[in-house]
Order: C-alpha cells, then sequence, then structure tokens
C-alpha cells in the first residue's frame, strides 16, 4: 500500500513539475519578449513546442522580423501549429496570411475558413474579417 501511495505521488509531482516548466518557459520568453531579447525570448518558445501559445509567438517573431529576418512562410508554419491545437490568435493571423498571399499561395476560401474558426473560438478581428470579406 506504501508503494502505491509513494508510486502515485512521485507521478503526481513529476507531472506538476512539467507543467509548470511549460508554463515557466512560456512566460520566461514572453518576459524576454518584452525585454526585445529576442534570442532569448524565440529559444524559450520553441522549447515548450505542446503551447499554442508559445508556437503563436514564435510565428509573430517571423513575422515581424524580431530576432530574425522576416518570414512569412515560416510564419505561416508556426501560425498553423498553433492555429492545429485550437488558438484562436494563430487562426486569425493564418487567415490573414491567406487573405494577402503572404508566405501561402493567397486563397480567399482558405482565410475564410480559417477565420471562422477563430470567430467561433471568439476572436473578434476574425468577425470583422470576416464581416469585411462577405461585404465584398
Amino acid at each position: 500500500m506504501k508503494q502505491l501511495f509513494f508510486a502515485i505521488l512521485f507521478c503526481f509531482c513529476y507531472l506538476g513539475s512539467l507543467c509548470n516548466s511549460v508554463q515557466a518557459s512560456y512566460f520566461d520568453g514572453m518576459e524576454a519578449y518584452r525585454l526585445n531579447d529576442y534570442q532569448t525570448a524565440m529559444r524559450e518558445f520553441k522549447a515548450v513546442e505542446d503551447d499554442a501559445k508559445a508556437l503563436y509567438m514564435v510565428g509573430i517573431m517571423y513575422e515581424k522580423g524580431e530576432g530574425v529576418s522576416t518570414n512569412f512562410t515560416e510564419a505561416a508554419d508556426w501560425f498553423r501549429k498553433a492555429a492545429d491545437k485550437g488558438y484562436s490568435s494563430a487562426q486569425y493571423r493564418l487567415g490573414r496570411l491567406y487573405e494577402r498571399g503572404l508566405g501561402v499561395e493567397q486563397n480567399l476560401d482558405e482565410a475564410l475558413a480559417w477565420y471562422k474558426k477563430s470567430s467561433r473560438n471568439g476572436n473578434i478581428d476574425a468577425k470583422q474579417a470576416l464581416k469585411r470579406m462577405e461585404a465584398k
């Protein structure tokens, strides 16, 4: 009985430490990003590839050329990773890239699809983009 208790306790502590390290890396990345330490931010964000917000921030950095050369193709790849995890801001940004043909082949149907997903997840910018595109 004691062994089972300690095994469960160990697993609980181990899983808790994993969650904390993932969250810590994201927050460490955001702190570095706010301080314009883009190399550290990129390293921290890439260290937590399971975190949609971190994936999104890597996309932002490639889109804006922060610490790296502007690369819309890379931005689209990272936004897609975050968007596939249901992150509405990444879905919106990916829709924008498809609408404008930046880093991906311009595809208004694909842009609409991503805007709709983002809108369903509550993104206000995506809702406005849908209204704008549907008015055309």
